[in-house]
Order: structure tokens, then C-alpha cells, then sequence
């Protein structure tokens, strides 16, 4: 007996049409209400050039190696290594423009970060916040630092991590989010990197 195979073919279409034609339409991303900083270092991108963007400071405060900008897979992303610097140690600073918090309620501060080839804790990436930064006195700034999900020695290589989301719903005036790394170019079991991407401060819906 001949069975009718376009009855289920015609379901399947009005079950599609009646809920979604592609499966990332049930990917709920956060809520951002308003978004009130972003960076994901995409603007005038240079594959392993020195980064420079407006506003931002990248200081080498010990040693000469800086941050830079590496692309890979078409993904623009901030990295500081130590790798061949020479230097017997490297703290390397990226601090983010001023970020006025005044009317912004119920802040919160979210991004990624992964690491390649770090094998000890001291060669480090921390997160810090200050609120009396000026663009010139790093060592003198209050810089307090932030609780947050980062890669450890056991994290896979160039897989990120998300910060989770970090509370900063106690700030106002002008704060500045700032990444530090340490290592070194002389000791091999300190020259690893850190990448960060997708730095985002927002409100909660």
C-alpha cells in the first residue's frame, strides 16, 4: 500500500514557520539596557602591530614589551606576551578610557579572556578599577582590583573564558578598567600570553 510521504514533508514546514527557520534564534544573548562602554578592538585592526587606540593607555611599566593587536580567524583581539622581549621581567598595563558612571544604575562589567602557553601563576593576568586615573599617574592611581573569571594554567590554550558578570552598580564619576600582565622574556616558564576581547559594561534589563 502506497503511503503519502508529503503530509509529514508539509508539518515539518508549518512547524518552521510557526517557530524558527534557524536554531541561533533560540540563542538568547545577555540583555544590554543601554550598553554603556564596548570594545572588541576590531577598529583600525593591524594584525601583531603595537595597539593604539584613542583613548586607551598601554604602558610598559617594567621591560619594553606593550600590548598588541593580533587577529585570527577574522577576530580582532587585545594580546600582551612576553615571548622574546629579552627582558628578565615585563608588566605591561591596557587601561581603558575614562567611563563616566554618573546616571548609569545597575552596572555591570563582563568580558573574555584566554591565555596560550602560560605555565606558572606569577606570569599573570589581573583586572583593576580605578577612579583617580589621569592618563599619566599609573603608579600613583588607586588601582583596586576586580574579582573575575580569567584563565588559569589549566585553562586550554586560546580557549576563552567569560568574566562573569562583575557588579559595579557602586561607582560614579569616571573609573577605568584596567588589564595587567607579568612575565618575563628571559625565564621560559614566565613567557606566555594573554589575550582579552569583548569588554563590555552595560545595564541589566
Amino acid at each position: 500500500m502506497k503511503t503519502n510521504n508529503f503530509l509529514p514533508i508539509l508539518g515539518c514546514i508549518i512547524f518552521l514557520l510557526l517557530t524558527s527557520c534557524s536554531p541561533e534564534d533560540d540563542i538568547k544573548n545577555p540583555d544590554f539596557n543601554p550598553l554603556v562602554f564596548s570594545e572588541d578592538f576590531s577598529k583600525g585592526a593591524v594584525d601583531n602591530t603595537i595597539l593604539n587606540l584613542e583613548g586607551w593607555s598601554n604602558i610598559a611599566e617594567v621591560g619594553n614589551a606593550k600590548w598588541k593587536t593580533q587577529i585570527h580567524s577574522g577576530n580582532p583581539y587585545a594580546e600582551f606576551s612576553s615571548y622574546q622581549s629579552n627582558d628578565a621581567v615585563n608588566i605591561g598595563w591596557l587601561i581603558s578610557p575614562a567611563i563616566n558612571m554618573d546616571a548609569v544604575e545597575g552596572a555591570t562589567l563582563q568580558f573574555r579572556a584566554n591565555q596560550s602557553y602560560v605555565s606558572s601563576g606569577a606570569n599573570s593576568l589581573e583586572v583593576f578599577i580605578a577612579t583617580d586615573y589621569n592618563g599619566n599617574n599609573l603608579t600613583t592611581a588607586n588601582w583596586q582590583p576586580i574579582t573575575a573569571k580569567l584563565p588559569t594554567t589549566s585553562s586550554p590554550y586560546f580557549e576563552y573564558v567569560i568574566s562573569g558578570e562583575i557588579d559595579l552598580s557602586s561607582y560614579t564619576g569616571k573609573i577605568n578598567i584596567a588589564f595587567k600582565v607579568k612575565g618575563s622574556g628571559t625565564n621560559t616558564t614566565l613567557d606566555g600570553s594573554y589575550q582579552v576581547d569583548d569588554i563590555r559594561i552595560y545595564t541589566k534589563q
